[in-house]
């Protein structure tokens, strides 16, 4: 009995050592702050569903890397697979969603993937999922949960797990690194911490970029789609750009920009939703969280712009504003297909006039204030450059039919 227990405990400490999963740097730092952090605004009720959440997340591990490595014997030709990224970035709340969701809808030309993909990224497991009933009540169970404070979320950024996700959701759920993670865990001083990518050993960064190329690779894999471009999501996250621009050198990129009065207004408003729903404690009745937060907005407008200006190829972007896009968005999607060679589809052209007419009815069913944000003024700066150039570029299509859209997109 006792080597049988000996036995297993090796076997799971395996399973530990050997899973792709999670970032351990940024797991350990999440533990310390759970058990030494004093924090009354976060009481301990709090932090002990963050240590439930961190002990279902080692305990997982022997069956993550039971269900990779299979993968790597049943199916080693997913790793064939060629990927054509198109990366979209920009900050959050300024039309990513909707720009990635309305792209993704053209399975002619892209492939994106979904939220369930990400979370679950094993080919036996997702082919497994599709022989059973419940699999389609499974991926239609909403992100948020079941509460006054979750329903209202769902309102602001609408998540299913069919829904199409941007990466930050395999880099949340799977390495436990990325500032979506803050939402969980909101200690002001983690914040530049919970995705300081660049930090990381260069053998630490591979592992998660490495990983994230083979999810992507079985996911058109499974779909059997090895001609699309892999549409990308990133938001706030983008000092793994320079990475990503090394390892894919001819992946393009859409850059969705939005004035920092609109965009910040909209983003504070959900991530204090956001953190509601998932811990039950309002951010914003604990010391130096909202400081921290615009702080870290702040540097991550001006790398956005940096990264727009001088590492990303002229050649290899397109620059969407986000307001000239939500009332236009036939005519803006037009100048990303003409720049990249792209054909659109009539069915594509058919869903785009819907997607139009739809959004002239749409209600928010939220509300927040538009405040003002010191700080980012150099970003504002560049945003004005990009509409001034965007309305140029528009201007050729102004022949073409538009339709009244009022959106306010995620």
């Amino acid at each position: 009995m006792l080597l049988f227990f000996t036995l297993l405990i090796v076997i799971y400490l395996t399973g530990i050592m050997l899973s792709p999963f999670p970032c351990w740097p940024t797991y350990r730092l999440l533990w310390k702050k759970v058990l030494f952090t004093r924090n009354a605004s976060i009481p301990l009720s709090v932090r002990l569903n963050q240590a439930r959440f961190l002990l279902k997340s080692i305990a997982l591990c022997p069956l993550t890397t039971l269900l990779w490595y299979l993968d790597e014997l049943l199916y080693p030709e997913y790793k064939q697979v060629k990927i054509k990224p198109v990366f979209i970035i920009g900050q959050p709340r300024s039309g990513t969603t909707f720009l990635h969701r309305t792209l993704a809808a053209d399975k002619q030309n892209f492939i994106a993937l979904k939220h369930i993909e990400w979370r679950y990224p094993f080919v036996l497991f997702q082919r497994c999922l599709k022989k059973f009933a419940w699999v389609k009540r499974l991926t239609e169970r909403n992100y948020w949960p079941d509460t006054e404070e979750g329903r209202l979320a769902a309102k602001m950024h609408p998540n299913s797990l069919s829904d199409c996700e941007e990466d930050g959701i395999f880099f949340e759920e799977c390495f436990l690194h990325h500032m979506f993670i803050y939402l969980r865990f909101p200690y002001p001083e983690l914040l530049q911490h919970v995705d300081s990518f660049q930090v990381l050993s260069q053998k630490q960064q591979e592992r998660m970029l490495s990983a994230h190329q083979k999810a992507i690779q079985k996911a058109i894999y499974l779909r059997g789609h090895d001609e699309s471009y892999y549409l990308s999501k990133e938001v706030t996250s983008h000092n793994k750009i320079p990475s990503l621009i090394k390892r894919y050198p001819d992946a393009k990129f859409i850059i969705s920009v939005r004035h920092s009065d609109d965009f910040m207004s909209s983003l504070l408003a959900l991530v204090r939703q956001s953190t509601l729903s998932k811990t039950g404690v309002d951010p914003m009745t604990i010391p130096g969280w909202e400081e921290a937060f615009i702080k870290r907005m702040q540097e991550d407008s001006l790398r956005l712009r940096d990264l727009c200006e001088n590492e990303i190829n002229p050649d290899r972007q397109v620059r969407i504003m986000f307001s000239d896009f939500t009332h236009h968005i036939s005519r803006s999607l037009s100048l990303v297909y003409e720049k990249y060679g792209l054909v659109m589809g009539e069915e594509q052209l058919s869903y785009l006039k819907d997607v139009e007419e739809s959004q002239a009815d749409r209600k928010r069913g939220y509300y927040y204030d538009v405040d003002s944000f010191s700080g980012f003024e150099d970003f504002d700066q560049f945003v004005c450059s990009v509409q001034t150039d965007f309305e140029k570029l528009m201007n050729p299509y102004s022949t073409r039919p538009t339709y009244p859209v009022d959106l306010v997109a995620n």
